[in-house]
């Protein structure tokens, strides 16, 4: 069994901007993700709530598995595109996966 080395993106943010951080993520040729409701603190304050308006002001979480390049791309275009006005955070962590033909950015030439 052969493990293969690739870089998973863990993006922090607000829901409210979600959609918004999912098309660059896609633009940037991602081929898949997964999105978690989280709650915690961070210098922003405390992010829970459970009232009507949770859906405001949860943050969620993207998990990304690609390779290198792509990774830091969508880290700097996340970063660039939203950290200034919303909250947020960006990290990566190194990973292995079985397959790594799932893991690589497929990008269209427009």
């Amino acid at each position: 069994m052969e493990f293969h080395k690739v870089k998973k993106v863990v993006i922090v943010t607000e829901a409210f901007i979600m959609d918004d951080v999912l098309k660059v993520v896609n633009d940037l040729g991602v081929g898949g993700y997964t999105v978690s409701t989280v709650t915690g603190k961070g210098t922003k304050g405390i992010r829970h709530g459970s009232g009507i308006l949770d859906t405001l002001f949860k943050n969620v979480k993207i998990d990304i598995v690609v390779d290198e390049e792509t990774a830091k791309e969508v880290m700097v275009s996340v970063r660039d595109k939203f950290f200034k006005t919303y909250a947020g955070i960006v990290y990566m962590e190194d990973v292995e996966v079985l397959r790594p033909d799932r893991f690589r950015a497929s990008r269209s030439t427009a």
